[in-house]
């Protein structure tokens, strides 16, 4: 009985290891998914009022973060609202309360890319910067492709030169994050500083995380950035003032 007890104990411990050797990511995704806490979606708008678009926002608030890292605040309520013009607004930072701000309704085309942009810009909503837009709209992309919706539209539209800013803004990060790599964007939204000439606002220090890669891909994201900066910065200056665009020093 002894021997036996012991070849039991025995296999017991070895299944144990080939478990934990083999198959950590099985254990640790369970708790990295536990961690993340969805938010409280409202509608301010009865057009708004579904639970698809609940979910769309809660899973895509998710998405974001398993790309791009933690929010800058938690945020624990995010109401829906009509407007003429889209935006993210963080409303209350002690009670984690956003509002997205939307200019299409759930029945047009652009519905979705536009709710996923700004789904992006619950990561930080004191972010105004060229890079961040652009890289929301990368976002918006992905958004899109994973849940089976079209994003053919939204690409023909910006080669036609509708909307510029972002237009070319989401030209520049989709190359820059093809080439950076998953690992860095993920660091992407780390290097965020308060803006020198508007506290109340915050841009991307491009040269600090240009800083943290390697020197072959720092230098080959400086090339993608340097191809594209220049028509982005023409466009802020002319029409979008209000973002900041740096190039790499």
């Amino acid at each position: 009985m002894l021997i036996i007890s012991r070849i039991k104990f025995l296999l017991i411990l070895t299944f144990s290891l080939i478990i934990f050797l083999y198959f950590p990511n099985f254990t640790f995704s369970k708790v990295y998914a536990q961690l993340i806490s969805s938010p409280e979606i409202t509608a301010l708008d009865p057009i708004f009022d579904n639970p698809k678009i609940y979910s769309f926002v809660q899973s895509g608030f998710n998405y974001s973060q398993e790309l791009y890292g933690q929010p800058k605040i938690p945020v624990k309520k995010v109401n829906l609202n009509l407007n003429t013009t889209a935006l993210t607004s963080l409303d209350d930072p002690n009670q984690a309360k956003f509002t997205i701000y939307l200019s299409r309704k759930p029945s047009e085309y652009a519905f979705h890319g536009q709710l996923a942009h700004e789904i992006f810009h619950l990561l930080n909503a004191e972010l105004l910067d060229c890079y961040a837009e652009g890289l929301a709209t990368v976002f918006a992309e992905k958004m899109l492709t994973r849940n089976n919706l079209n994003w053919n539209g939204w690409e023909q539209y910006f080669q036609q030169g509708y909307e510029p800013f972002y237009g070319l803004s989401y030209l520049m990060m989709k190359e820059v994050s093809e080439t950076a790599g998953a690992a860095n964007m993920s660091r992407f939204l780390d290097f965020v500083v308060t803006n020198n000439s508007d506290e109340k606002w915050m841009d991307v220090d491009i040269d600090q995380w240009l800083s943290s890669m390697s020197d072959n891909v720092k230098n080959e994201v400086k090339k993608v950035i340097n191809k594209h900066i220049i028509q982005v910065k023409q466009v802020v200056e002319s029409n979008n003032q209000k973002y900041t665009c740096f190039s790499p020093g």
